[in-house]
């Protein structure tokens, strides 16, 4: 059935994104090559995290968004990155998410105590995707692991799924669907393959009604979904399927989801979390 209301978000200059280890990255996925750390913050040393906290806060941000280049392991290196985080949390009080990648147990634990509100995952169903075009050296085990420890610690946890990352095809997909609804985590983002070999939006579509109708949580299309008018097919596939929000929606999807009766609300923040009303 679908919602009466859709939640368009605008992260920006609500989130700032910092990286904490610039532009390093073990994996160097096929994709990204680092181009999507570029356009961060950067802050390598505990130092300049607590200073990207205190510009956050003057600039008016409400989150910041702790990433980062991810180690062969599949986890963001954010250990020396704690006590900054503590600190930053303890001096500015604004929200704070992490796209921590597989962290164990006791790492979460710790993040968590420092301030982390939200974990970020992004979950991949398929271990050739994993070991042969990740390059990563963890197994779909460690996915399971991560979402249920998770779940009980962090405020909010909110996985990803991203469509198309072997190389446009859809393999895992579905698989990692699956693992996150067992998970039942209070939100989830989909976002589509945009660079390289992109997936057939057929089968986008397929993969989009699969996770409205197994995941009850909320919902959002994210930032990250094709471009020219692919982008607003899968925005309007969205609206169509009942989805709670879309990341940086286009004008034609504001006025498709008004021609189509919903209410729209506009949140200043990342996709993953539901307005207070």
């Amino acid at each position: 059935m679908r919602s009466e209301r859709i939640c368009f978000y605008r992260p920006s200059p609500a989130v700032v994104p910092v990286s904490i280890t610039g532009m390093r990255c073990e994996l160097d996925c096929p994709h990204c090559r680092g181009k999507y750390l570029s356009g961060m913050a950067k802050a390598s040393m505990p130092t300049d995290l607590i200073r990207a906290f205190i510009a956050a806060k003057k600039g008016g941000a409400k989150r910041l968004l702790i990433t980062g280049g991810f180690a062969k392991s599949g986890k963001l290196p954010v250990g020396n990155m704690i006590s900054a985080i503590e600190e930053g949390k303890r001096r500015t009080g604004i929200k704070v998410s992490m796209h921590g990648g597989l962290l164990d147990k006791d790492t979460m634990d710790r993040v968590a105590k420092a301030g982390v509100d939200t974990l970020l995952l992004d979950v991949i169903g398929s271990e050739q995707a994993v070991t042969c075009y990740l390059g990563g050296g963890w197994s779909l085990r460690g996915y399971v692991d991560a979402l249920s420890n998770a779940k009980s610690i962090f405020p909010l946890l909110a996985p990803h799924v991203l469509i198309g990352i072997e190389q446009g095809k859809i393999i895992g997909e579905y698989r990692a669907i699956d693992m996150i609804a067992e998970a039942k985590p209070g939100a989830c983002a989909i976002l589509v393959m945009t660079d390289g070999e992109t997936p057939d939006p057929e089968e986008v579509q397929k993969v989009m009604e699969y996770a409205r109708e197994g995941l009850k949580s909320h919902l959002s299309l994210g930032c990250m979904r094709g471009r020219g008018k692919t982008r607003i097919i899968y925005e309007r596939m969205a609206l169509d399927l009942g989805f709670d929000g879309i990341a940086n929606p286009s004008q034609e999807a504001v006025e498709y989801a008004k021609s189509s009766g919903l209410e729209a609300m506009c949140v200043e923040d990342c996709c993953v979390h539901m307005p207070v009303i």
